[in-house]
């Protein structure tokens, strides 16, 4: 089988935009690829999206940014460093 890839903008997973569109494509994904970037553009997206694999038990790879974002997300949401990012 080959792989097919969904590709969605992090910035529509962003709380503040929480398109609702975008999280039905995500839920349908059986793995989840947070890819690096530059600036502060769809970073909350990017950590909302990897909460949602670390909850649910997705298979998650984070790449560069992504790989922050995951650090990010944990020492939020498991440490309770609500305060936690990247500077």
């Amino acid at each position: 089988q080959r792989l097919r890839i969904e590709w969605i903008d992090a910035s529509d997973l962003a709380p503040d935009r929480n398109v609702t569109e975008s999280w039905d494509r995500l839920k349908k994904c059986d793995g989840i690829v947070v890819p690096g970037g530059f600036g502060t553009r769809g970073v909350e997206g990017k950590i909302a999206s990897i909460q949602y694999a670390r909850e649910c038990k997705i298979p998650f790879l984070g790449i560069c940014l992504g790989m922050q974002a995951a650090i990010i997300e944990y020492s939020r949401h498991i440490l309770g460093r609500t305060k936690a990012h990247s500077a």
